[in-house]
């Protein structure tokens, strides 16, 4: 069984690393890739666990873009994690988010909810900081009932709090994913609030789409999946679980996906550092 899409404390997902492993053994998933927000951490220290648990796991990563496309997302599998080029993109996403998150918190205080920075730095448990942290604190102070409240009222784009993300496009994404020897895939088309622009990323290089993922219908992935066949792209799958209770919580290996996947996603074993 396979999972290509997860998330760990590196990032905005609530189980570490070793703890991610753990489940995926438990719930039979044998081949996996942890693909954090702008970070190879959760690989990195999941690797010698999957190795003493007999999984095969590959780097991956979940590339955050905003751009002419809008806000996409864009999995990366199979990264070169040695290459100098991807260390000082992931070290500049990083100082990037902060100053970001930073912003956002200011913009809470301004509209009366009084949060501080330290609060959402306490909240994520790795060094990436995501809107999900401001959610959480804003909640757990009363400005909001839920975090997902939070989050659909205030920090969404379009909403009072939002702050627009700091430059990245997808095919900025795109190419840096191909330059340290990585595959670049769509991540969720089915989800997303605006039409995807397929032809721009096809233009750019894109070699897949996530066809299989826990929140499209089997009206999406058929429709996700013929655009994959037609313009000749890998297709992926995932459940892009973040934790029991998270936004996310659909289980690891939640997700069928087909045999042939693992044909592209065995090159990316050839790939590990």
């Amino acid at each position: 069984m396979m999972d290509l899409h997860m998330h760990t404390t590196a990032s905005d997902g609530k189980l570490t690393p070793a703890e991610l492993l753990a489940e995926a053994s438990e719930r039979g998933v044998t081949h996996l890739a942890i693909t954090d927000h702008d970070t190879v951490d959760g690989y990195l220290l999941a690797r010698d666990e999957a190795e003493r648990l007999g999984l095969k796991l590959i780097p991956g990563i979940e590339w955050n873009t905003d751009g002419p496309e809008d806000e996409l997302h864009i999995l990366g599998y199979g990264l070169d994690i040695s290459d100098a080029r991807l260390l000082h993109v992931m070290d500049r996403r990083q100082r990037e988010r902060i100053e970001w998150i930073a912003e956002i918190v200011e913009r809470c205080n301004r509209l009366g909810m009084a949060i501080t920075m330290e609060e959402c730095t306490a909240r994520a448990k790795g060094d990436v900081l995501v809107r999900t942290d401001v959610a959480e604190v804003l909640a757990a102070r009363g400005f909001c009932s839920t975090p997902q409240a939070a989050f659909e009222t205030y920090l969404r784009k379009g909403c009072p709090a939002y702050v627009p993300r700091p430059s990245f496009s997808a095919r900025e994404a795109i190419e840096l994913t191909h330059e340290v020897g990585g595959i670049a895939i769509l991540a969720h088309p089915g989800i997303y609030s605006f039409e995807v622009k397929l032809d721009a990323l096809l233009a750019y290089g894109i070699d897949g789409i996530e066809v299989y993922y826990s929140k499209h219908s089997a009206q999406q992935m058929a429709f996700w999946e013929r655009q994959a066949k037609v313009n000749h792209l890998i297709r992926s799958g995932g459940s892009d679980f973040h934790g029991h209770g998270s936004r996310n919580p659909y289980p690891v290996g939640s997700v069928p996906i087909p045999a042939e996947v693992k044909e592209w996603w065995t090159c990316c074993m050839f790939h590990r550092h």
